[in-house]
């Protein structure tokens, strides 16, 4: 591949926002109305693939298959009324908004492609005023097969009318990196270190590493602006 970068695309949470206080106090929540209970360090373990994959783990784990799926779309409705209240406890990861305005200003297309549901991302990009620098946003609710899966990439793609090799894709978990890795998209790893610590945290680093990818820290995100230095 020779191709230019003329693509960005962002998974959201751990890469262009903090929502853990959101996100995980609403699970822990959410949870417990079903009598499960769970810590912030438990839902690390298994976070990323959309609160349907979240919640069914923990309601089976305790519950058992039977009854977790008698409740789980309860549990899903209230996971979200939940985190919508705390939109406001979501913060943008430093420089964020600096960063999307200059992409955007280069010419380049912008989109956010989460596993998140739509009315939650709609809620946090509303709130921090940087919806209009996005071409697309596609979220959990658009694609019937989650990340790893490229799917939600593939749609991407579709909408933007872009190519997968002049797309880069940023994200911070293994789920991320394997979709890129799977459609053979370039990816930069924000290694925030948010949901992703200990051991996983590591090894994700040392997976990036071994493909080749780009890594940048919590407080480097700026750099993504530098895209020539990634050119494929």
């Amino acid at each position: 591949m020779n191709e230019k970068i003329d693509t960005v695309v962002f998974d959201l949470d751990g890469t262009l926002v903090d929502s853990q206080p959101a996100a995980l106090g609403a699970t822990i929540k959410a949870l417990s109305h079903f009598d499960v209970q769970v810590t912030a360090a438990d839902l690390r373990e298994v976070f990323g693939g959309g609160a349907r994959i979240l919640l069914g783990h923990f309601l089976e784990r305790d519950l058992g298959e039977d009854k977790a799926r008698e409740v789980l779309e309860d549990a899903v409705r209230l996971r979200g009324r939940l985190q919508l209240g705390l939109t406001d406890e979501v913060v943008l990861l430093p420089d964020v908004k600096r960063l999307l305005a200059e992409l955007k200003d280069s010419g380049f297309k912008l989109a956010v492609a989460t596993m998140s549901s739509r009315a939650v991302v709609d809620s946090v990009l509303d709130h921090h005023g940087i919806q209009y620098y996005f071409d697309a946003t596609l979220t959990v609710d658009d694609v019937s097969r989650i990340k790893p899966d490229p799917e939600i990439l593939t749609k991407t793609l579709e909408l933007l009318g872009g190519q997968i090799e002049s797309t880069l894709y940023v994200g911070d978990s293994s789920h991320d990196l394997e979709a890129a890795v799977n459609l053979g998209m370039p990816f930069l790893l924000v290694d925030s270190g948010l949901y992703v610590r200990g051991k996983a945290r590591k090894e994700l680093r040392a997976s990036a590493e071994r493909h080749g990818f780009p890594i940048v820290g919590l407080d480097e995100v700026i750099c993504i602006r530098d895209i020539t230095r990634w050119q494929t």
